[in-house]
């Protein structure tokens, strides 16, 4: 009786043992469809291009991101193509909007510092107002890629973009040959003191006003980039200046500004032109209402940009300056005050 007893009590204590035993093993065993690192793609498991496996996982990176202002319609084109790239590479970007303002733009590369990004991409909002902004990334050991505007500070690792001053000498060119030589010019400004500013005025200055000597600049004055004080100051000129040949804008958020008070006031002789190639200026060249405008492939630059930083953070060494060549590739025709002239001018970055 006392051995039945015990060799029940035996046959008790090994099942119980045997299903511990099999618990732990059920409990060592990873979880499926776990969310963890989805927001780069995932390491655990298959990631969005397929890869699967330990030996595929790669770390996430962060990127920060300090555009010059989301309001305008290239920056905003820009922000989106780096999101684009991104996502493709599964890398963490966070972007920041510096509204134009140099104290805003250091303020948020001073956050991002802090947050430890791996890599800085910097549109600079002012040539020499952003350049402390280079410094801070650089001292913490942060790689800076700088896309579309630059800093006189040169302490960058990457440059990517297009020479902003061969638009300006691309307009300049166009608009000697649509005004024979001869005209008053106002000029529409972007934001004094940023790099494209700077660089499109001295291009369209070698080019046309200094060449051409019977083609007069009446008048300048900044619209910060944005089409509705373009319009305002565009009125203006029209009622201060009535015999202005020509409005040439720095950008085409300007341009189609002054467009809008040309057509308001019911002159035809006037030719305006921008730089850009935004879709409303495109159309508006296509149409004949818009003389021309500079396409600069932002969506190519602002994906670039993201891959240039990545290699970076990965090592990889690149030219300081990815700057592109300027080259006629747009369908449209450019319509010029002179019927006789019809030309294609853009600019597309090969990077």
């Amino acid at each position: 009786m006392k051995r039945s007893k015990c060799f029940k009590s035996l046959l008790f204590v090994s099942l119980l043992l045997l299903v511990m035993a099999s618990l732990m093993g059920c409990a060592s065993k990873p979880a499926s469809g776990g969310a963890q690192g989805s927001a780069a793609g995932g390491s655990n498991g298959k990631t969005d291009n397929g890869a699967s496996g330990a030996g595929d996982a790669k770390k996430q990176y962060k990127i920060g991101v300090a555009a010059q202002g989301l309001s305008h319609e290239f920056i905003k084109a820009l922000a989106e193509s780096m999101q684009s790239k991104a996502k493709e590479l599964h890398v963490n970007l966070q972007i920041m909007d510096s509204e134009d303002k140099i104290e805003t733009q250091l303020s948020q590369v001073d956050s991002l510092v802090s947050q430890k990004v791996d890599a800085l991409i910097l549109n600079s909002v002012d040539f020499v107002g952003s350049g402390p902004a280079v410094d801070k990334a650089k001292k913490a050991g942060i790689p800076v890629v700088e896309v579309i505007t630059f800093t006189k500070n040169e302490n960058y690792d990457v440059f990517v973009g297009t020479d902003p001053k061969q638009s300006g000498v691309m307009m300049g060119d166009y608009l000697a040959k649509a005004l024979n030589g001869k005209g008053k010019v106002a000029l529409l400004q972007g934001q004094i003191g940023h790099s494209a500013e700077i660089t499109r005025g001295a291009g369209l200055k070698e080019s046309l006003f200094d060449k051409y000597p019977d083609v007069k600049l009446v008048t300048q004055q900044t619209a910060n980039w944005n089409r509705d004080e373009a319009l305002r100051i565009s009125e203006d000129w029209l009622q201060r200046f009535p015999d202005i040949n020509a409005i040439a804008a720095q950008n085409d958020e300007m341009a189609m500004g002054a467009l809008q008070a040309v057509k308001a006031s019911g002159r035809k002789d006037i030719i305006v032109c921008g730089i850009d190639g935004i879709p409303d200026a495109l159309q508006a060249v296509k149409d004949g209402r818009l003389g021309s405008t500079i396409l600069d492939n932002v969506t190519s630059e602002g994906k670039r940009a993201v891959e240039v930083a990545v290699g970076l953070i990965e090592g990889k060494k690149f030219n300081k300056k990815r700057t592109g060549r300027l080259r006629p590739d747009y369908e449209g025709q450019c319509r010029p005050v002179s019927k006789k002239i019809k030309q294609k001018i853009s600019s597309q970055p090969i990077i």
